[in-house]
């Protein structure tokens, strides 16, 4: 083959493919993409089909849920037989929640070992892993005591914090690190029966997230969905 048909040929590739992704863009644009890339929207095969069906997660409003103070209190449950009419014991659980302390800090917490997943993160970061712009460290604390007459590992893994964006919440990210007694490895923290533990909790949140609207959602696992249940522990956006 030539050098001009060479060429040639790289021009019709390129032109293929700018078409292929102008066609995308107009695609998302007007919203026949939208629910593949929604963070929100989960793909569902039923036993009996092979079809997919797009299943959007319901949003969460601020003047809905359970908002919690520093100094408050909560139970957090999941009662299988309310919820499904039929009692399954191995999927209850009932903690209660107290709310002692958060604060945000550039300022790597004493003693907290963080993960960094972001690149951008990192750039941010000094030799001291002190943050000196961009984002923020957010540490909540709390107490939780187990209710239940059994021997539960507690994920706080699950505990994600978030943001009312316009009075609707969007999650932010998963703890980066944890500080508690009776923590295994795999980050599950051993507790009997009226078992008290003390648990701090630090995330990573840029600039632009904190706010009056920052939180975290306690959220235990995550068949605890239903409205009410859930409480959020209110942030002060106060360094």
């Amino acid at each position: 083959m030539s050098m001009k048909n060479r060429i040639k040929g790289y021009i019709i590739s390129a032109i293929l493919i700018l078409l292929l992704i102008s066609t995308a863009v107009m695609g998302y644009k007007k919203g026949y993409l939208n629910d593949v890339f929604r963070k929100d929207t989960q793909n569902i095969i039923s036993k009996d089909s092979k079809e997919k069906t797009t299943v959007k997660t319901e949003p969460v409003y601020k003047d809905e849920v359970v908002l919690l103070n520093k100094g408050d209190s909560y139970m957090v449950e999941y009662d299988s037989e309310k919820v499904n009419g039929k009692s399954v014991p191995t999927l209850d659980y009932k903690y209660n929640v107290e709310y002692i302390d958060s604060y945000i800090t550039r300022k790597l917490p004493s003693g907290m070992s963080v993960n960094y997943y972001r690149q951008e993160e990192k750039t941010e970061l000094d030799s001291d892993n002190n943050f000196t712009s961009g984002y923020y460290y957010v540490v909540v604390e709390i107490n939780m005591i187990n209710m239940m007459q059994e021997t539960y590992n507690l994920a706080p893994q699950s505990m994600v914090i978030g943001n009312f964006v316009d009075g609707v919440y969007k999650t932010i990210g998963e703890p980066r690190g944890i500080i508690s007694e009776g923590m295994s490895d795999k980050g599950g923290i051993r507790m009997e029966y009226q078992q008290e533990r003390n648990i701090k909790l630090c995330y990573v949140a840029a600039d632009e997230y904190i706010d009056d609207n920052l939180v975290v959602k306690c959220k235990i696992e995550d068949r605890n969905k239903y409205k009410g249940e859930v409480p959020y522990l209110v942030i002060s956006s106060e360094e």
